[in-house]
Parts: C-alpha cells; sequence; structure tokens
C-alpha cells in the first residue's frame, strides 16, 4: 500500500511547494522523481516530519500517550486531545516534504531518533557545522558522496547559517528561533510528560510555520497545478488548517 508521504496528494504538495513537476517512478513501492544537481542524478522521495503514527520499532504514539496519563487530572483533557491532534495532522499536507531516497537519509532519520524531526534537524546541523556525520550511517559507500553533494546544495558563507537555508527550502520555515529550538531540543531525550507536551507545542508552530508558506505557494505558483490538482490541495489545506484551529479546544 502506497504511504501517506509518497500518495497522490503529497505529490501534488510537493509540484506545489517545490515546484518540480516531473514524472513519478517507483521502486520496492516507493516513488519517486529523479533530479539532476551538477553531473549526478538523486531520486527524491516523500518523508513524513513528525511521526505521530502508531510506532515502528518502539511505538511512539503509546510512548506519548503513557507519559500524558501522568500530568495533574485539570490538564489531561487539553493533552490528551492536542496527542489525537497530532495524530490526524500526522497525515496532512502540513507534515510531509521531500528527503533524499538516494543515500537513504529516511533510515538514518529513523536510527538517530526514532523519526524525530527535531534530532534529525540536530543531527544535520551537526553536519553542517562539522561536528558529526551521523547522517550517512545508513548509505552506502557510492551513495554517501551522491547525498553529500546534495546537502552541500544548500550550504551558505556562513556555515551556521545553513541549517535555516535548508529548513526553509525544505519545511519551509523562515523562524531562526524555532529552529534553535529545534536544534536544541533534539539532542535531549522525551522522558516526561512535560517534554512530551513541549514536543508537540513545537509540531504545532512548526505546521502553523508551514502553513504559512504553502499559502504564499498557492498564491504564486497555483498555477503550476491542473484544475483537479487545485481542487484536492485547497480541500486538504483547509481540513488541515481547521484542525490547527482547534488546538487549544477541549
Amino acid at each position: 500500500m502506497e504511504e501517506f508521504d509518497t500518495s497522490y496528494l503529497a505529490w501534488i504538495l510537493y509540484k506545489l511547494f517545490y515546484g518540480i513537476d516531473k514524472e513519478i517512478a517507483k521502486k520496492k513501492e516507493r516513488s519517486y522523481v529523479e533530479i539532476d544537481f551538477g553531473n549526478k542524478i538523486i531520486n527524491m522521495s516523500g518523508d513524513t516530519d513528525y511521526n505521530f503514527g502508531p510506532g515502528w520499532s518502539h511505538s511512539i504514539r503509546k510512548k506519548y500517550e503513557n507519559y500524558l496519563e501522568k500530568v495533574p487530572s485539570e490538564y489531561e483533557d487539553l493533552y490528551n486531545t492536542q496527542l489525537s491532534r497530532c495524530v490526524k495532522l500526522y497525515k496532512s499536507v502540513l507534515n510531509i516534504s521531500f528527503m533524499p531516497q538516494t543515500g537513504n537519509l529516511q533510515s538514518a532519520k529513523k536510527g538517530i531518533g526514532n523519526d524525530r524531526l527535531d534530532t534529525f534537524i540536530w543531527a544535520l546541523n551537526s553536519y553542517y557545522i562539522d561536528e558529526t556525520s551521523l547522517l550517512f550511517n545508513n548509505s552506502t559507500f557510492n551513495n554517501t558522496s551522491y547525498l553529500k553533494e546534495y546537502l552541500d546544495l544548500f550550504k551558505t558563507e556562513q556555515k551556521e547559517e545553513t541549517i535555516y537555508n535548508y529548513c526553509y527550502k525544505i519545511y519551509g520555515i523562515e523562524s531562526h528561533e524555532l529552529v534553535d529550538e529545534l536544534i536544541m531540543h533534539g539532542k535531549e531525550a522525551i522522558d516526561s510528560p512535560e517534554k512530551v507536551i513541549a514536543y508537540m507545542n513545537r509540531a504545532y508552530r512548526f505546521w502553523c510555520q508551514k502553513l504559512v508558506y504553502i499559502k504564499k505557494r498557492m498564491e504564486c505558483n497555483i498555477d503550476i497545478l491542473t484544475d483537479n490538482e487545485q481542487t484536492i490541495i485547497l480541500q486538504s489545506v483547509e481540513d488541515a488548517e481547521n484542525e490547527l484551529n482547534k488546538w487549544f479546544e477541549t
């Protein structure tokens, strides 16, 4: 079964978001597009940003549910409702982005931090400032060079600024403050109710900013889509925005 991050809807979003209209291919049940850069071709596919699914190796959602059972009773309804909204937004246009299939970066994201976006961004920043190379743990020798060349496309004159460039171009996130928070918390374990709550609230802020960027793309780039694709994306964005607007409701 096709996963949400490579579904028909997902490819409509990527077409709008990144302005890329290329033939979609498929390999081992995962669809992708080929992107040329320099003298090389890299396969780009989809990825789920925040994983609030039922869990793959460490039962992510169940772990968060267990911690939230420990919050004071007066806050229990609010935080459990927010977790349910995270689960709904988990499969929405606000929670999927492009990621290289070549080099197996998606598996690195899963392995480094149990598929946490903040941990991935921390590891990515660590690479850009020459601290670690954790991102290449799941890549073959040949594909590592491809992946490094791709990641180096985002480099800026000041290497400390590179992560902001990546987060803007891939996630549409303009806030340096939010990126800094993701980096800071990405190296920490989620091991208490307070950290689950903070993690959900950062996801909420991430989705809010991504919504703003998608709307900008709809204003200036909507003509890249067919009439049917426009109808689908407009409805999907509206559905996600309606869910976001309920964030503080119980």
